[in-house]
């Protein structure tokens, strides 16, 4: 894995009961077994949906909080107004039991492809994954690792067609799922990676240097959207998405900064940690190219889940446990959606 570089992944669809890792959308329809499969291939995408949640790892329950959580995210694909709108979903802190529930999920391997089925892709224990509608077309998935991350971060970038093809090649929509470094540091990490980041967003990624010549390199995007959890509670976190030439989706739909509106963590800590660290915008979506933001929502508030105080000791003979409701994750999630700007790609 090379820092700082864009390195390839495959990503996976549903056939046969099983996940199946594919490159790009074309290899649905060059494979015989899976002609049954071929996909419309709709070249004009105008709008988009995108959802981010970061599901807390480190509480207990955690199988239980996740299947609650894929449950709620199911019932919001399932009542949403537009079936024709693709919808992204972004997924940050996931564990490996995470990803075997994302894979048993029924409407996920009816309706998405996913990037990951394990960890291989990941530089630590835990690692973000994104599920994106079959309805797009995808033409890569690759990671960008972060070089001056202590806790194995990265950007993960999907490319989907949103247009046929100009005289400069592909027109694509670039999405990054990532989850910034979480702990303050001097000097300060986020702003750095999320340069890094911008980079592909706004073109192919870094200049190369000599030695690396014949890297792997993604072609400009039209358009590019990056979410998640960007651990934005530090001044220089304010400023770096415009120094980085991105538009925030919150505030270009009108929200401002420091209100109850604008958070996304804090609300659901125990009292100690928010007397602590008080409530803050962490995650965020941002923008460039493209594409404009057409409407924002906080979504996951309020959401539990009961589990068994005693965990897995509720089946010992001793029955002094009792149930309690527990909050699925600590973050709230945003979901977003997206015009794409006609273009002559």
């Amino acid at each position: 894995m090379r820092l700082d570089r864009a390195n390839p992944q495959p990503f996976y669809h549903y056939f046969n009961n099983s996940w199946t890792p594919i490159r790009s959308s074309s290899d649905i329809t060059k494979n015989p077994s899976t002609s049954n499969l071929r996909q419309s291939y709709s070249k004009n995408v105008t709008r988009i949906r995108l959802t981010t949640w970061n599901i807390d790892f480190q509480t207990p329950h955690g199988h239980e909080r996740m299947a609650a959580a894929l449950e709620y995210l199911s019932h919001q694909h399932r009542t949403q107004h537009d079936d024709e709108t693709p919808s992204i979903i972004f997924l940050q802190e996931m564990v490996g039991s995470d990803l075997q529930l994302i894979q048993e999920s029924g409407w996920v391997q009816e309706k998405f492809f996913i990037t990951d089925t394990s960890s291989d892709y990941w530089r630590g224990s835990y690692g973000t994954t994104t599920m994106i509608d079959k309805q797009l077309v995808v033409r890569r998935v690759f990671r960008v690792p972060y070089s001056n991350s202590g806790m194995e971060r990265d950007g993960l970038f999907v490319d989907v067609d949103v247009g046929p093809p100009g005289p400069e090649g592909e027109c694509i929509l670039r999405l990054c799922n990532t989850h910034l470094e979480s702990l303050v540091s001097h000097p300060p990490r986020r702003p750095v990676q999320l340069h890094l980041a911008s980079s592909f967003m706004h073109g192919s990624g870094p200049a190369p240097v000599p030695e690396d010549e014949g890297m792997y390199a993604p072609p400009t995007p039209h358009a590019a959207i990056l979410a998640g959890d960007l651990n934005a509670f530090a001044p220089e976190d304010r400023s770096a998405p415009e120094e980085c030439g991105l538009r925030d989706a919150f505030l270009s739909l009108g929200g401002r900064e420091g209100t109850e509106e604008s958070f996304t963590w804090g609300q659901q800590v125990p009292d100690w940690m928010r007397e602590q660290f008080g409530c803050s915008r962490m995650d965020k979506i941002l923008y460039c190219g493209g594409v404009e933001a057409k409407s924002l929502k906080r979504i996951g508030e309020g959401v539990t889940v009961t589990v068994n105080s005693q965990g897995d000791h509720s089946d010992s003979e001793d029955e002094n446990y009792s149930n309690e409701e527990v909050w699925v994750t600590d973050h709230l999630g945003l979901q977003g959606e997206f015009e794409v700007l006609s273009s002559s790609c």
